[in-house]
C-alpha cells in the first residue's frame, strides 16, 4: 500500500490509498504479451539447436560408416592385390620352372653324367633314317676358339682325317634350340656326303673345322655355332636365322 497526502481546501492533509497490485496487474497486462513473445522464440531456438544437433549426430554417424566402409573395401582390395601378387609370383615361377626344364630336357648336345646314353652308333648297322630327336651321349667336350665344340661319340680306326682329304660321311642335323631335324644323309636310303677337298669344301666352316682328326668308322657330334654354319640368314626354310646346330656325323671312308 502506498500513502498519498493530499490537502483540501482548509489546507488539512488526508491520506489516500492505491494498490500496487492494480498498477502490476496493468503493468503484466502491458507486458504479458512480449513474454509470450520471446517464450516462443527462445522454445524456437531450443528446437532449432536440438535438430541442428541431431543432424550433426546423424551427419557423423554416416561419415563413420562411410569411412568404416572405405577402409573395408581398401583392405579387401589391397588383400585381394596381394593375393594376385602371390598366385602370379607361384604362376611365374611355375613358368621358370618349366622353361628351365624344357630347356634341360632340350639340351641335346651333350646330356648330364650319369645319363643312360644311347646306343644307336653302336650297332654296326647302319640306321635305316635319321633320328628325330638327338640320341643321348656324355662325355667332356672339346671347345674351340671359334666356338665350335664337338664330343667323339665313336673314336674309329686308321689315319686321322688332314685337310685336302676327302672324306665320304653320313650325317644328321639337328637344331640346337627346339632339337627337331632338319635333314640326315640316312633318310636318302644311306648315301654318304663326300667333303672334298676337306678344309676348303663347299661345305659350312663348321665341318671344314670340324671333321679334322676323325678316323674311318668314328663318330663325331658337332655343335656348331651361327657363324660357323648359315648366319644371319639361315637356309631354305628349315634353318632359321641365326641358328646354332647340332650334326652327328660317321665317317665311312678317307682319301
Amino acid at each position: 500500500m502506498l500513502l498519498y497526502h493530499f490537502k483540501d481546501i482548509q489546507g488539512e492533509s488526508f491520506p489516500m490509498t492505491q494498490t500496487v497490485n492494480g498498477r502490476n496487474n496493468e503493468s503484466q497486462k502491458q507486458t504479458r504479451p512480449g513474454q509470450r513473445q520471446q517464450e516462443r522464440l527462445m522454445r524456437f531456438e531450443r528446437r532449432r539447436r536440438r535438430r541442428r544437433i541431431i543432424t550433426s549426430i546423424v551427419v557423423a554417424v554416416l561419415l563413420v560408416a562411410i569411412v568404416s566402409l572405405s577402409l573395408w573395401q581398401y583392405q579387401n582390395y589391397t588383400t585381394q592385390q596381394a593375393v594376385n601378387r602371390a598366385a602370379q609370383a607361384t604362376v611365374t615361377a611355375k613358368n621358370h620352372a618349366a622353361a628351365v626344364a624344357t630347356a634341360t630336357t632340350q639340351d641335346c648336345f651333350v646330356s648330364p653324367p650319369g645319363t643312360k646314353t644311347s646306343t644307336l652308333y653302336a650297332s654296326a648297322a647302319t640306321p635305316t633314317a635319321g633320328p628325330a630327336k638327338a640320341p643321348l651321349i656324355t662325355g667332356t667336350p672339346v671347345k674351340l676358339k671359334d666356338g665350335l665344340e664337338y664330343v667323339d661319340i665313336v673314336t674309329g680306326t686308321g689315319p686321322a682325317a688332314k685337310a685336302g682329304d676327302t672324306v665320304n660321311v653320313e650325317y644328321t642335323g639337328w637344331l640346337d634350340s627346339t632339337c627337331t631335324k632338319f635333314d640326315s644323309s640316312y633318310d636318302r636310303k644311306g648315301q654318304s656326303f663326300a667333303v672334298t677337298p676337306l678344309g676348303k669344301a663347299q661345305v659350312i666352316p663348321g665341318w671344314n673345322e670340324g671333321l679334322i682328326g676323325m678316323k674311318a668308322g668314328g663318330t663325331r657330334r658337332l655343335l656348331i655355332p651361327s657363324a660357323l654354319a648359315y648366319g644371319a640368314q639361315g637356309a631354305q626354310g628349315a634353318i632359321p636365322p641365326n641358328a646354332t646346330l647340332i650334326f652327328d656325323v660317321t665317317v665311312v671312308s678317307i682319301k
